[in-house]
């Protein structure tokens, strides 16, 4: 029988309505020697005014990613979520989360190979299976095209393991 899925890691551990975003930053390194997959998502409750749509045009923006660490100590992105909008004029099949621009995906060994794509501008994010590495940090960068850095408040970072 499969163990649930605990909380690895979250960046809100002290403050559980969201930290604020700015610039560049990464957590500690978090072990992954007890897990075969992790379940990785990011919520943000507070977007700045600037926000890019779909990644395109003037504004600020944020990405978040999983990386493992390699044998010489390098720091690897093995997934890379950028929090959107949902779009209601295309097909989105959970429009209750327009509201807060999200992202999430799933990184391990017993994964299905599938392929998502979650708007018409985005692309198609294939789900691999990966051997995780014993080490892992979670990276994040707020950057901007044309205008000064937004915040992203109430930000919310989990990494949930099986």
């Amino acid at each position: 029988m499969p163990q649930p899925a605990r909380l690895i890691w979250a960046n809100n551990r002290d403050n559980q309505a969201g930290v604020t975003l700015t610039g560049t930053g990464h957590s500690d390194v978090i072990d992954l020697a007890q897990v075969e997959a992790v379940f990785f998502s990011v919520v943000v409750g507070s977007p700045p005014d600037d926000m890019q749509r779909d990644g395109l045009g003037l504004g600020s923006r944020l990405r978040v990613s999983l990386q493992v660490q390699d044998a010489g100590g390098t720091w690897l992105p093995v997934a890379v979520l950028k929090p959107r909008r949902v779009n209601f004029a295309g097909e989105s099949p959970m429009p209750f989360y327009a509201d807060q621009p999200h992202d999430y995906t799933s990184v391990g060994l017993f994964l299905p190979q599938s392929s998502e794509s979650s708007s018409i501008l985005a692309p198609t994010r294939p789900t691999l299976p990966l051997v995780l590495p014993q080490y892992a940090r979670v990276r994040w960068d707020v950057e901007s095209v044309g205008v000064p850095l937004g915040a992203f408040g109430q930000t919310v970072i989990s990494l949930y393991g099986r």
